[in-house]
């Protein structure tokens, strides 16, 4: 289904207003006098509708399919739970990764995971891992959403992604932007951009309707989801980041909702497998259609479903092999380092030592044992101290992590 039929133009479309422009010659300087003649004094913003009281008719065969990807998502939670190790912590990355891609930038499950200890790493890697930092930020919220909340997941993404500070010192990690930004076309000017957000006066109103419709609307949690997430991307609160904190909201919303409240998925897998019909949704959302939105994020829950059963099954079988290898005494700080990995596979000794409350002569022995064992592996000495790598937990991460290995899951699935 497209959701383009007749039902799926419910609502208005998104409006729009004539805002001043000032044309600043110094900023046009080198630009060429027939892109300089379509820069006027007025451009085009967005005005987007109002959610808190909007209802939406879902076609029975979705319903069905919302219903059949919901028990799903309940049933794959609570195997999570059972579990004794943290197989969320890992799917975090690869959903951090997925949803990074969107916005073309890539880095190593390794280089990732060792962005979380060290600064000392490519910018690409540490803003994903800032990614996960809000992941996990909003995966901790409990209660309902707000504005604030908000601009602490936008916060946790930029400042751990060490994006702060780049531009003449600005800061801007959770800050409500106070200028215009635009979608496509142009660095220096709006005027022929794919698409204009609201001005910033609007944007605080904007957000306002956007968590009373989160905590007032009985609509059901995945197509409630869908449409918040496509609203957040109208609005565009921030001068950055919007895309990837967005996406964030995906997933706290649905553990708001109970439907994922142990687990997380790597949702953004699923929609990066079709970026085209995923941007084209959003569009026509902003014509007034939400089921086309709704229909991708089914599409990409279903996806992210069977990412989260094959990295469950092979780090199962990862764990069962160490521990037939792992003969130690009861209570050895060793047979908590499967564990740990999971939720960190790049580690050096003072992490090893804090999580699992040692020494750091005995984190030095755990460390060698598991290299003994193949467990771990040295990256090598470096200026930023020395980090040993779960090579066999990366080589899972990284297969789920890439579009490749997405389009040979979906092809799997679809066989």
């Amino acid at each position: 289904m497209g959701g383009n039929g007749e039902l799926g133009y419910q609502w208005e479309p998104v409006g729009y207003e004539e805002l001043a422009w000032r044309v600043d010659p110094d900023a046009l300087e080198g630009v060429p006098k027939s892109r300089r003649r379509k820069i006027t004094g007025t451009y085009r913003a967005a005005v987007p509708f109002e959610l808190r009281d909007k209802g939406i008719l879902i076609p029975a065969e979705l319903q069905s399919r919302m219903e059949e990807v919901a028990f799903l998502l309940v049933r794959f939670d609570a195997q999570q739970e059972a579990r004794g190790y943290d197989l969320p912590a890992l799917l975090l990355r690869s959903e951090s990764a997925a949803s990074s891609q969107i916005e073309n930038m890539t880095s190593s499950v390794r280089n990732v995971a060792l962005a979380e200890l060290s600064s000392d790493v490519a910018q690409n890697a540490r803003i994903i891992a800032g990614n996960v930092a809000a992941m996990r930020a909003a995966l901790g919220f409990s209660g309902e959403l707000s504005v604030e909340r908000i601009r602490e997941v936008h916060e946790a993404l930029i400042t751990r992604g060490g994006q702060d500070g780049q531009d003449a010192g600005l800061s801007f990690g959770g800050c409500l932007r106070d200028e215009q930004v635009w979608v496509g076309g142009t660095a220096y000017s709006p005027h022929g951009a794919l698409f204009v957000p609201p001005c910033a006066d609007r944007v605080p109103g904007c957000l306002d309707d956007l968590v009373a419709f989160v905590n007032g609307s009985n609509m059901p949690s995945i197509a409630k989801a869908a449409v918040v997430h496509a609203q957040f991307e109208t609005i565009h609160p921030f001068i950055d980041g919007n895309g990837r904190t967005g996406r964030v909201l995906l997933h706290a919303i649905l553990r708001s909702s109970d439907v994922l409240r142990h687990a997380s998925l790597p949702i953004s897998a699923g929609l990066l497998h079709n970026i085209d019909a995923y941007m084209d949704a959003i569009v026509q959302f902003q014509a007034g259609n939400p089921l086309a939105i709704v229909e991708q994020l089914v599409d990409a829950l279903e996806l992210a479903v069977a990412v989260g059963n094959m990295v469950a099954r092979d780090i199962d079988g990862v764990f069962a092999e160490w521990a037939e290898c792992m003969h130690e005494r009861k209570g050895s700080a060793l047979l908590r380092l499967p564990n740990l990995l999971a939720k960190q596979p790049v580690v050096n000794g003072s992490f090893v030592a804090e999580e699992l409350g040692v020494s750091m002569r005995t984190a030095a022995t755990i460390i060698e044992r598991a290299c003994e064992m193949g467990m771990l592996s040295p990256m090598g000495n470096r200026r930023r101290g020395v980090f040993y790598q779960c090579d066999e937990l990366i080589a899972v991460l990284e297969d789920v992590s890439s579009m490749q290995g997405i389009r040979r899951i979906l092809a799997g699935k679809q066989g």
